[in-house]
């Protein structure tokens, strides 16, 4: 393709078409058929549920009552519904849906890539060479394996980036394409990848900022402002329903994922393979070694130095907690940024910002030798070395996608819902049967009542069934008519789980333990139940005053009334702030009730705050250098079963770092050697209690009660020492020095709380 040709959208668009198509092509004979792999299920069931509520319901698929007992569909973090792909789902299905998405998606993720890299590149066939590599690396081979549909929205990443060096440079029109596509991408189930993009969007604006002259950068800082301000409005619709799920059901998650040097290489270079039944990591993000020794040789252009410090930056994000200090590590001790646990995805991101040095290459290539044989060999050889790193990126899609188990689901609708007990392996196959799958797998802890119920005689009754009776009258997942025939007032259970968007034409809806409740009067009542949440209303208002103001000022742009320019900064300003004060009259008036603070438990059931230790317990007293106290400790075990239980008893007493965790280490004291397949040492570090909060998060002098197992069965013969400190998972800094031990022994700022022996 010369550069002519690269430079004309139709034929690039083509060509781009073409990879396409060889990318899905031998994939197509099994579009109609669902993926079974495990994640694919959660993903298929919000999706199916969406539909079957739009075309069976004439509804908006708001409530999805098919899934762990009725979730908020707009505030589940990976349905991918609230976006143009969802009109595919409606016409062609969801299963056979999918494979169009992926092929415009990728084409989007080909075409942005070029016109983002063209914003620094100047051959225009360079950049259309390079731009397949970032979108069809093979990230998208495993996402497409796993049911990972959500995930091809990090193609239109290179789109948002594109928007906010526009914006930087002046342009109207890339406010319009950031959050344009930063909200497609949110709408399309990129929740978990959204901070990700956030830490590439900060990156190019400060590039895109120090790229401006001096006296410019005023008008760019304004610019970036209202990127950033219409990214987040224009994706209100998404955002606010998506906050109020996260923030009733917080996704807690510690561990120190890192990754050393050989294996980011692997990631990069190595073949991809499926074993027992998954994708591997190595060979996740393939690019091939032709593709990275072109950025090598890019770098050493002045014009990509700053491209190549951007691309260190995300390999040492992807290193993760593997190298110190772990900048992963810094990222995760902000709030936002506190629910990452895969460092290796920021690597797609490097991926992008590589394309730059490796496009420049390929033009300085050329021009390393004399003559036009010369330029036209050197032409050639980085053209087919391209097209060989495509070729292998789509024959491993093909190996990889090709090895999926593809499943018909049978179509049995019930004449009535009900719930089951349903199965989190196959729980894309129960809207199919007409009923709800109580078996809940997804990313957050869903508020699932402890009251619901799979075998019922039916879903809707009375609290008390000696007042009368309660009957279904009509059922969609909005919305539910009832008919109440009760002596005394009394209350009346739906089987669903309860959320602050319910209401009732008649009585009042309440939540007893979680599920969804209704206090009626007494005598004949209708009652009318639907599901109309503050958070989907304020953020589809939201959503379109921004879209609204973002028209305005295309418009003002047209006319040559250019947004910050000298006497317009104040009007300006009025239109980039009006959606969030339409927000802020929602949150005055709102009334909706807001979920109860979720309650802190241990993975045992145990309440994770006490208000006193219990008389079982043996005290400590052992204090550190960071305000934590270590009141007291229980072993128990091992049991029949092998497991050794402990209980910790500790309380915070001033602030702690985010990146505070508790080291628990047994150690057999015997030093001889062991049999084959045996251990002596087991690690039970965590950052987190039960699964609900940090260490840093645990009320101020409130005494907390972790209890955690450790499963010994493969222990050697011996006695065992529990070890006990706290450090910091970043690696910044080490194990907390013990300034009082208590009653407990100390070695190595370890606190010994107990023995057991394995016999």
């Amino acid at each position: 393709m010369p550069r002519r040709l690269a430079e004309r959208t139709a034929v690039r668009i083509a060509v781009f078409a073409v990879l396409a198509t060889a990318l899905l092509w031998p994939l197509l004979g099994s579009a109609g058929g669902a993926n079974e792999f495990r994640d694919a299920q959660v993903m298929f069931l919000h999706e199916r549920a969406a539909v079957l509520t739009v075309k069976q319901f004439g509804e908006l698929p708001l409530w999805d009552p098919y899934y762990c007992g009725g979730l908020y569909g707009l505030g589940a973090a990976q349905s991918r519904f609230a976006s143009p792909g969802f009109l595919a789902s409606l016409v062609f299905g969801v299963e056979r849906a999918e494979p169009i998405v992926v092929f415009f998606l990728t084409i989007l993720g080909m075409e942005g890539t070029y016109r983002w890299l063209r914003l620094r590149v100047d051959d225009a066939f360079a950049a259309a060479r390079i731009a397949p590599v970032f979108a069809l690396s093979t990230h998208i081979a495993v996402a497409y394996f796993r049911g990972w549909t959500n995930f091809f929205g990090f193609e239109l990443v290179p789109w948002v980036l594109l928007g906010i060096t526009l914006a930087a440079r002046g342009r109207a029109s890339g406010l319009a394409i950031a959050s344009i596509a930063f909200s497609f991408i949110l709408g399309f189930g990129g929740t978990f990848a959204a901070p990700l993009i956030a830490v590439a969007a900060v990156v190019e604006a400060l590039r895109a900022f120090f790229e401006q002259p001096g006296h410019r950068r005023g008008r760019a800082f304004g610019m970036l402002f209202a990127v950033a301000t219409f990214m987040f409005a224009v994706s209100a619709f998404r955002l606010l329903p998506l906050a109020e799920t996260l923030a009733a059901s917080p996704r807690i998650m510690a561990g120190t994922p890192g990754h050393p040097p050989k294996m980011i290489l692997s990631f990069l270079t190595s073949t991809l393979q499926v074993k027992d039944g998954d994708a591997e990591d190595p060979g996740s993000f393939w690019v091939g070694p032709a593709f990275l020794a072109l950025v090598a040789l890019g770098g050493t252009d002045r014009k990509s130095i700053r491209a190549l410090l951007i691309v260190v930056l995300f390999v040492w994000l992807t290193a993760g907690y593997a190298r110190k200090p772990a900048l992963f590590a810094l990222l995760r001790e902000l709030p936002v940024f506190s629910a990452l646990r895969y460092p290796e995805r920021f690597l797609w991101i490097g991926i992008l910002f590589a394309c730059e040095p490796a496009a420049n290459a390929i033009v300085r290539i050329p021009f390393l030798g004399d003559g036009k044989n010369w330029r036209l060999g050197a032409n050639i050889l980085l053209s087919l070395a391209i097209l060989g790193t495509v070729a292998m990126q789509i024959r491993m899609f093909h190996d990889i996608a090709g090895q999926r188990r593809v499943e018909p689901i049978a179509i049995m609708r019930a004449e009535s819902f009900r719930q089951a007990r349903g199965n989190r392996w196959l729980a894309s196959h129960y809207d199919g049967l007409g009923v709800g799958s109580l078996s809940c797998w997804e990313t957050h802890p869903v508020s699932m009542s402890p009251r619901l119920r799979g075998d019922l005689a039916a879903e809707e009754y009375p609290a008390d069934p000696a007042l009368g009776t309660v009957s279904r009258v009509k059922w969609s997942p909005n919305q539910i008519t009832l008919k109440a025939s009760l002596a005394q007032a009394g209350r009346v259970y739906v089987n669903q789980n309860w959320h602050p968007g319910w209401h009732a034409s008649v009585g009042n809806v309440v939540s007893e333990e979680g599920l969804l409740a209704i206090d009626v009067p007494a005598g004949e009542n209708e009652i009318v139940l639907s599901f109309r949440p503050m958070s989907a209303i304020a953020g589809a208002t939201v959503s379109a005053v921004a879209l609204a103001a973002l028209f305005l000022l295309l418009r003002r742009a047209q006319r040559g009334r250019v947004p910050f320019r000298r006497g317009a900064v104040l009007s300006t300003l009025v239109v980039v702030l009006a959606p969030w004060g339409v927000l802020a009259a929602f949150a005055f008036l709102s009334k909706e009730p807001r979920f109860p603070q979720p309650t802190l438990r241990n993975p045992n059931g145990m309440p994770a705050l006490v208000a006193e230790t219990p008389p079982n317990m043996d005290p400590i007293g052992a204090s550190f250098s960071l305000p934590f106290v270590l009141e007291g400790a229980n072993l128990r075990g091992p049991d029949a079963l092998q497991n050794v239980a402990v209980s910790l008893y500790f309380k915070r007493t001033g602030s702690l770092p985010r990146t505070t965790a508790l080291f628990v280490h047994i150690a057999r004291r015997e030093k001889d050697l062991v049999p084959e397949g045996k251990a002596q040492f087991f690690n039970a570090d965590h950052q987190v209690v039960g699964g609900s909060f940090y260490l840093s998060d645990a009320p101020l002098g409130q005494i907390v009660q972790d209890h955690f197992g450790v499963h010994v069965e493969k222990a050697a013969r011996g006695t065992y020492d529990v070890w006990v400190g706290v450090g910091h998972v970043s690696g910044r800094r080490g194990r907390i020095p013990v300034t009082d031990p208590g009653r407990a022994s100390v070695d190595d700022n370890l606190l010994n709380i107990g023995t057991f022996v394995v016999r």
